[in-house]
């Protein structure tokens, strides 16, 4: 590809040319396949942790915390929608773009900062389990074992790995949830309008609460950072925003669908727009227009499933968790992460409380898998656009150093958490920052700068513009109630 030349968008798949049908859009199912990965390692510590305990505490209203997450999944969109029509990472046009790619170095501290306090948290929650599975050994033995066998399964796998099995992990316990919510069987009136109560923050906690708290000797975290990290683990994080335009690559969707190289011919791409400072190599005929918006289909269809399926199972442990925790006058706290939500589960029937044991299990080891695999991703693709020395790294070299810095932090990160320090205060901190501002940040950049360096006739229209604009509005509504 030389300087001028035009490139040609590939054929779209002759499914998204037929004409509109139910045969059709039940094909369309079949393009989920990164969005499964972003749905697992959402539904996570987050679900299972602070879902309960908000419901459990303030009962349905604070359900528009899940409306307002909905803002991440568009901007998600948005820069893979990018990715898609220009071939060039949306980091990399952060690294371009702004001062010494101040963007991508924002993003970089977040990581290395925060990272290992998710470490810490998910090798503690995933002991937990282990440690109320087997009723043998202390946690942290099970949950260090297991982080490192993840670990090193990230480095062995392959990303194909990651999105065949994710799906199962999840699987049994959002369909548990939304089980137990039907059997329960509430109020629909009750429920709906709280989706649309946004910004309402309850002012204190119920006495039953606070009396549970002091019974076990535990503090109780401030409301509005509590909800500020359940809104962090309902979005699409500044990891998962980077990783997935690097899924999309490999899934060959969009500009790169006939290419047997996608990662050289983005490079390529970029190498160009560096040289000419523009995108000025992409046709501007209408029937490649035309093409260009078709492929952008899968992206639509994986994200939106996405969101739907975090929606309801995050909706499904809220609702629970309003209607069976106050029952037994017990919430998840520091010392009982994962055990009280069981009675969800024993609410279907009670030889149902082991399948939710191995399901924890499966659901937290999947998230410390994908997760370890999107942070390793995210990371090296920031840091390559702004490091040359980086981008002569290896991607697997890459994964084995990042991940040795994970574990070396994260794990005596774990130790200060059986010592006192409270692994839901890291955990919600964690979430505020890579799942709240970062994603504020990221997703203003991502819309700016995209609508500035895009031709005009592969823009956003300003229906979309708006609804960038709105998401991010949404997304800060939550931070003006700290």
């Amino acid at each position: 590809l030389h300087n001028m030349e035009k490139i040609k968008f590939p054929e779209p798949d002759d499914i998204l040319k037929e004409k509109s049908s139910i045969k059709k859009y039940l094909k369309y199912l079949f393009f989920f396949g990164p969005g499964a990965v972003i749905a697992s390692v959402t539904v996570g510590q987050g679900q299972l942790i602070l879902g309960p305990q908000i419901g459990a505490i303030v009962g349905y209203k604070l359900l528009w915390l899940i409306t307002v997450s909905a803002g991440s999944y568009f901007l998600a969109y948005l820069s893979a929608r990018f990715v898609l029509l220009s071939g060039i990472s949306m980091v990399d046009l952060f690294a371009v773009k702004t001062k010494k790619g101040f963007l991508n170095w924002i993003f970089i501290i977040i990581i290395l900062i925060f990272v290992p306090m998710f470490a810490a948290s998910i090798i503690t929650t995933l002991g937990k389990t282990l440690q109320w599975i087997l009723g043998i050994g202390h946690y942290l033995f099970w949950g260090i074992l297991f982080g490192i066998l993840a670990a090193l399964l990230v480095v062995l796998g392959r990303y194909r790995v990651v999105e065949y099995t994710q799906a199962f992990f999840v699987a049994v316990l959002a369909i548990g949830a939304i089980v137990s919510v039907i059997m329960i069987k509430p109020n629909l009136l009750d429920i709906i309008p709280n989706f649309f109560k946004i910004g309402y923050t309850p002012k204190q906690y119920p006495q039953w609460v606070l009396d549970y708290f002091e019974s076990i000797g535990e503090n109780p975290k401030p409301i509005p950072l509590i909800m500020l990290g359940y809104i962090g683990t309902l979005t699409v994080t500044i990891v998962t925003f980077v990783s997935y335009t690097g899924w999309v690559k490999i899934k060959r969707w969009g500009i790169f669908k006939d290419k047997n190289n996608p990662e050289e011919f983005s490079r390529n791409l970029f190498n160009i727009f560096k040289k000419e400072g523009r995108i000025n190599y992409l046709p501007k005929s209408k029937e490649e227009i035309k093409k260009a918006k078709l492929l952008l289909k899968p992206i639509a269809v994986d994200i939106t499933l996405a969101f739907i399926i975090v929606a309801v199972v995050s909706s499904a442990y809220m609702i629970a968790g309003a209607n069976l925790l106050p029952q037994i006058k017990k919430l998840p706290t520091d010392y009982h992460l994962i055990e009280e939500q069981a009675i969800i589960f024993s609410n279907i029937a009670s030889w149902l409380k082991p399948l939710y044991q191995v399901s924890v299990f499966f659901a937290l080891f999947g998230t410390v898998y994908a997760g370890f695999e999107a942070v390793s991703r995210m990371l090296y693709e920031t840091m390559a656009a702004v490091s040359k020395k980086i981008e002569k790294i290896p991607y697997n070299s890459f994964t084995i150093y990042l991940l040795i810095y994970v574990l070396s932090t994260g794990i005596p990160l774990a130790i200060l958490g059986a010592m006192g320090i409270s692994i839901i205060l890291m955990l919600s901190i964690t979430l505020l920052f890579i799942g709240v501002i970062g994603v504020i940040i990221y997703g203003m950049g991502a819309l700016y700068l995209s609508q500035k360096v895009l031709p005009k006739e592969y823009r956003i229209g300003i229906a979309g513009l708006i609804a960038g604009i709105i998401s991010i509005i949404l997304l800060i509504i939550p931070l003006l109630m700290l």
